[in-house]
């Protein structure tokens, strides 16, 4: 079977993930499926706060600010002891970060200056809430370390890949960006939109014709940081 074009543009890597996405987004329109376009336009355009986040995009950051111990020694741009200060419950609150920027943002990101600076910064009000007399938070930001981001960017070109190879084995070229002609009925279509779903949001999201979040951490926390 002769591979398309687009499967090779993304392997090779000379074309941009925004190209890709945009070439995607034509094909993908034909499946119909909100939740499928809903990723797409997100990784191209930024998650809203009401969109479905990945599992991939759900991060795990490290706090980092300055504080005084015991009201003497003071530490700047180091990594912040909120154990002494919160309950395991609101330490995973306050470091997770729901990362919606688009996959080209990301890439920016990574090729700039900025590497070991991304993150979400903590309101100075907070810093000084759950401060206590033997800790005092003066600044305190939760920080993306480079290689989370990194891992965002690697896994949107395996799912553009997995996408596209599924692609390639139920429809005839892909280049011409129209599959609509080629899907036989409801039943075929509803199949291929829960497999595009599966490898996109991994099990966590019910895609199909009711388009229902089904018992998904996505759900309860669609990005609402």
């Amino acid at each position: 079977m002769s591979r398309s074009q687009l499967l090779k543009d993304l392997v090779s890597g000379s074309i941009t993930l925004e190209n890709i996405l945009l070439r995607l987004k034509i094909i993908l329109s034909d499946l119909e499926n909100e939740w499928i376009m809903e990723w797409v336009n997100g990784e191209l355009e930024g998650f809203g706060e009401e969109d479905n986040l990945p599992k991939y995009r759900m991060l795990t950051g490290v706090p980092t600010g300055t504080f005084i111990v015991n009201g003497r020694a003071k530490y700047t741009n180091s990594q912040v002891p909120i154990e002494s200060l919160l309950t395991l419950e609101e330490i995973e609150e306050i470091i997770t970060i729901y990362l919606r920027d688009s996959v080209s943002t990301l890439q920016s990101i990574l090729n700039s200056d900025k590497q070991g600076k991304y993150g979400k910064q903590i309101p100075t009000y907070e810093c000084h809430y759950i401060s206590k007399p033997h800790l005092q938070i003066a600044s305190m930001n939760i920080v993306i370390p480079h290689n989370q981001l990194t891992d965002i960017v690697l896994k949107v070109k395996t799912k553009l890949l997995d996408v596209i190879m599924e692609l390639e084995k139920r429809f005839t070229d892909l280049d011409e960006l129209d599959i609509k002609s080629q899907i036989q009925n409801d039943e075929a279509k509803e199949i291929i939109v829960n497999i595009i779903g599966q490898i996109i949001y991994e099990g966590s999201i019910d895609i199909g014709d009711n388009n229902h979040v089904k018992n998904s951490r996505i759900g309860k926390m669609s990005g609402r940081e």
